[in-house]
């Protein structure tokens, strides 16, 4: 997706797969959500890169060739070795990143937990400290676009476009995405709030407080009592505990800590 990847986008994200009718007639799909800021089509019987389009505010490419399936990069957004790029579009978080997206088929929309954020980047020499970050660039991040920095989106997957979204202002969407049967979409905050959604229209039809905030990803069970029951663990850690806690230290924000408040 990213020949040569300036940006530390190493797209490792989540591909669905979908079969559906798309371009007029019905085709083996696959959808990736990209940390890129770019939502990828393809036909996954040819490897045919049919739709791109951007979901969160991007610059560092203008889109893609369809027939090369190459990036329309901007040289002035690319990063250099002691040189700082400023006003990268999305940050190396990528306009989402490992949580996972779900997908509808009662409404054909994919619901992707996204990110605004931007970035001014330099890429330094690599100097590994015990219990620090070990990253090679120095860079800086902050919202992006709008000011917002998370967004519940709804991809219409025939129409390549946004249907709707749910802006999170003060964090990024970093909890996994629940659809179910009966058009209702469930997520978490950050700051602590599970969330859930008409599917259809994105209007909020409840929310619930829990201890801490959520990056794991809520499920669906049926009960002993025949009830259909939802359940989410609450509690931030990992790289995102930085962003939550800003607070801590930045000696001991490393990727593999992680907080929980109780």
């Amino acid at each position: 997706m990213t020949a040569h990847d300036s940006w530390d986008y190493d797209e490792i994200m989540e591909n669905m797969l979908v079969d559906m009718d798309y371009g007029g007639r019905p085709r083996k799909l696959i959808i990736h959500p990209g940390r890129t800021g770019f939502v990828y089509v393809l036909d996954r019987e040819t490897g045919e890169l049919l739709s791109a389009e951007t979901y969160q505010p991007t610059n560092w490419a203008t889109g893609y060739d369809l027939k090369t399936g190459k990036a329309l990069e901007d040289p002035a957004k690319q990063t250099h070795f002691g040189t700082v790029t400023q006003g990268i579009c999305p940050s190396s978080t990528g306009a989402k990143d490992v949580i996972p997206s779900a997908f509808s088929p009662r409404t054909g929309l994919l619901y992707i937990p996204a990110h605004n954020t931007c970035m001014d980047y330099e890429g330094i020499e690599a100097n590994y400290i015990a219990g620090t970050p070990y990253l090679g660039a120095d860079v800086k991040m902050y919202p992006g676009p709008g000011g917002y920095q998370g967004e519940l989106v709804a991809w219409d997957i025939a129409q390549n476009r946004k249907a709707w979204g749910a802006k999170e202002d003060k964090f990024p969407v970093y909890s996994g995405v629940l659809a179910t049967g009966g058009d209702v979409v469930f997520y978490g905050t950050m700051d602590g709030w599970f969330k859930a959604v008409n599917a259809r229209t994105g209007t909020e039809l409840w929310r619930f407080h829990v201890a801490s905030g959520i990056v794991a990803n809520p499920i669906t069970y049926l009960g002993p009592d025949g009830k259909q029951y939802v359940a989410v663990y609450s509690g931030i850690g990992g790289w995102m505990g930085a962003v939550a806690f800003p607070e801590i230290s930045p000696t001991t924000r490393t990727p593999r800590s992680a907080w929980s408040a109780r």
